[in-house]
């Protein structure tokens, strides 16, 4: 029976998203520590991880086509909605409405942690960009201001690094 099929897909799924969800979670302290090399490890699982959940979404989707066209409905969005409506059993439509309710639930968790995630990132780079702004600037510039073609008149370069090597 393909929703008995479906809905086997589903558990494995939400397990697929805790596992995710666990490691956008162990990814945060790294990400505060700055530890490249235990983010490099964390995001070849989550690689992993991922291509584990697309195939399962493709297996998913494949199976409530066969759900449906066995009902002789032929669906284009095979959605979960979908399947649920589709069903008559009622203890299998409220497994199904348990799953779907799990399901966006870590999904939700999993999209606030990575964009925690995100956050963090981009705090570390605009301090690293901060970073190398006051390695570039010439400590030696006035703070006074000066007109603007009075300024590097003579040719001298601005900052520490010499930027055009």
């Amino acid at each position: 029976m393909a929703v008995q099929d479906i809905v086997r897909i589903l558990d494995e799924q939400a397990e697929l998203y805790r596992e995710l969800l666990d490691t956008a979670n162990q990814k945060t302290p790294v990400l505060v520590k700055g530890d490249v090399d235990q983010l490099n490890v964390i995001l070849q699982k989550e690689r992993k991880l991922i291509a584990k959940a697309e195939q399962l979404e493709q297996q998913r989707i494949l199976e409530t086509h066969r759900h449906f066209v066995s009902l002789g409905y032929i669906s284009r969005l095979n959605t979960l909605r979908e399947v649920i409506q589709s069903v008559n059993q009622p203890e299998l439509k409220q497994k199904l409405i348990e799953q779907q309710r799990e399901l966006s639930k870590l999904l939700g968790e999993l999209r606030r942690v990575n964009e925690l995630n995100q956050q963090l990132i981009r705090q570390a780079l605009a301090f690293i960009d901060y970073s190398i702004g006051l390695a570039v600037d010439d400590p030696a510039e006035d703070i006074v201001y000066q007109h603007p073609q009075k300024t590097n008149a003579s040719g001298g370069r601005n900052g520490i690094f010499d930027t055009r090597a």
